[in-house]
């Protein structure tokens, strides 16, 4: 029979309203329950709750984690900000991804390790987020937007047994193009599904370009969604994660076993900043006002 996840894709309008975004939210996943192909798994996009700045858990896990048990589902409802001990709740906030199980448990809240910088001021975490639905046998691994344009987090991720690599996001039209190869180059790397999750519609300065997106472990697109709000169930077959991993993406080419075989020293391991190519680039400006400076000096 093989071994199957049925992936629900909840692509919205994101709002600085979260009462709005939540109730939008709320109403898809009832809709999408209605699927003839239940979802195991339900993914909304970042930002759901952005301007939150609550505990974990609390009143805002609180909901989700109630609609998880409703649905019996595991869900990563999209991200919301956290403030954390040592966070003042006026202070910045870590942009973070909570996940639940079928029961409503709490299985990990991941803090996104790479903020937008300088547009968005988020403290970045530093811890890695797996989770085993074990009704299917399979690990999925979690990150948000601009993480993925780090092949180490998507990497560190399948090492740690991830088949299946979901991205929540908020992505701009600005960045469809650069952003649709990194999905495809993500997949084919890791031998792993790549599932993206992206907002809709204007959300402050931006806006959002959905075309959430599936790819396959072998590099070859599932499913891509249009432009406008969409809910989808997308059946991913998780044995062809074996298949590649095992026998070789199209039986040739066995990057996760030969990148155990090769074992590539990692120089700068643990002191990046001491790699001879910083020496010649300027920091990143952590302040809006200073990069808009520094960028109209160009045009001086």
């Amino acid at each position: 029979m093989g071994r199957f996840l049925n992936t629900g894709i909840v692509q919205m309008p994101i709002t600085t309203n979260i009462q709005e975004n939540m109730a939008y939210l709320e109403d898809a996943v009832e809709r999408i329950m209605l699927n003839p192909r239940k979802p195991d798994l339900v993914v909304g996009c970042e930002s759901v709750a952005m301007d939150l700045g609550e505990p974990i858990p609390g009143p805002q896990t609180d909901k989700w984690a109630g609609i998880a048990k409703k649905h019996g589902i595991y869900f990563i409802p999209g991200s919301m900000g956290e403030w954390a001990e040592g966070l003042a709740p006026e202070g910045p906030y870590y942009n973070t991804a909570p996940v639940f199980g079928p029961d409503g448990k709490l299985l990990c809240a991941y803090r996104k390790m790479a903020p937008y910088r300088p547009l968005e001021d988020g403290v970045p975490g530093n811890t890695y987020c797996v989770f085993e639905i074990p009704e299917r046998k399979t690990v999925i691994g979690l990150q948000i937007c601009y993480d993925l344009n780090f092949p180490e987090i998507s990497r560190n991720l399948t090492l740690l047994g991830a088949e299946v690599l979901v991205k929540i996001t908020l992505d701009p039209s600005e960045l469809y193009s650069i952003n649709k190869h990194l999905h495809y180059a993500r997949a084919v790397e890791n031998q792993a599904y790549l599932v993206s999750v992206n907002a809709t519609g204007p959300f402050m300065a931006n806006l959002s370009y959905g075309n959430s997106m599936v790819v396959d472990p072998e590099g070859r697109l599932v499913w891509e969604a249009g432009e406008n709000p969409c809910n989808a169930v997308i059946t991913l077959g998780l044995d062809e994660v074996t298949r590649a991993r095992v026998y070789g993406s199209f039986h040739m080419d066995h990057y996760l076993q030969h990148l155990r075989d090769y074992d590539f020293p990692a120089p700068y391991a643990g002191r990046i900043a001491e790699a001879p190519v910083f020496k010649s680039i300027g920091k990143t400006s952590q302040d809006i006002s200073l990069y808009i400076e520094a960028r109209n000096k160009i045009n001086e």
